[in-house]
């Protein structure tokens, strides 16, 4: 098994699929591009993903941003099998400033279908420990995320120190790493009570913007440091169109 989700083989013991190897044939990406797609849910917390993947699968997914976990389907298109059933939870990131080339690793469980509830939870073994990239799971043209842009950019301008905006600051927001997206997506900003922090796809409403950019009420931030360049708005900017996830 290819360590960049190059290829990614799954197989479980349930009744129905004993010794079924399911294969994600990732290295032929353009095949499965041409009936497959990603969209975020409206609350920016899923990536629904839906994914052919040759030579008979047809895998429907959702990657839950809240408590990292992926849950889904894998098909047969040839009916060779009843469909699978798959969760996974996330153990690794490595995130990338090129969104597509993150890599995120996932221990992974699959079942075939409950016949008769009470479903039995022991009907789920683990498969295998899994690591997918960026470019499989994000919409394609992806240009921004938080882990992989816009945190390194939080960290290194704006929660430096205590009179900044860390955990127990001076500062109302904090935007250190595993924080900031909690204290920012749709919180409501303390000087400007009609703007939230950051309002998913509408960066000029999001008040966390307007105040890197030197639009907001007060002070640009980050205060009394140079303002940051025109790459890094660009990244944040980005990252709040897409959607702002915490991704």
């Amino acid at each position: 098994m290819s360590r960049h989700g190059k290829s990614l083989l799954l197989a479980w013991g349930s009744r129905a699929a004993i010794a079924t190897v399911i294969a994600f044939g990732l290295a032929d990406a353009a095949h499965a591009q041409r009936t497959s797609g990603i969209q975020l849910t409206p609350d920016s917390g899923r990536y629904l993903i839906n994914k052919d993947v040759p030579p008979n699968q047809r895998w429907a997914i959702t990657w839950n941003l809240e408590d990292r976990t992926i849950t889904g389907n894998v098909f047969f298109t040839d009916d060779s099998a009843e469909p699978q059933f798959i969760w996974c939870e996330q153990i690794g990131e490595a995130p990338s400033p090129n969104p597509a080339e993150s890599q995120f690793s996932f221990r992974c469980f699959g079942a075939g279908p409950c016949a008769e509830a009470p479903c039995n939870p022991g009907s789920f073994v683990q498969i295998s420990e899994v690591t997918l990239p960026g470019s499989f799971l994000y919409p394609p043209g992806t240009a921004s995320t938080l882990s992989g842009n816009v945190q390194p950019i939080f960290t290194a301008t704006c929660a430096t120190n205590l009179a900044c905006h860390v955990e127990g600051g001076a500062g109302p927001v904090d935007l250190s790493t595993g924080h900031s997206w909690a204290g920012t997506f749709l919180v409501t900003s303390t000087q400007d009570r009609q703007k939230f922090y950051v309002d998913p796809f509408d960066p000029d409403l999001s008040y966390l913007f307007n105040k890197v950019e030197g639009t907001g009420i007060g002070s640009r931030m980050p205060l009394n440091a140079p303002p940051l360049t025109q790459e890094q708005l660009d990244a944040i900017r980005r990252w709040i169109l897409e959607g702002a996830a915490n991704n």
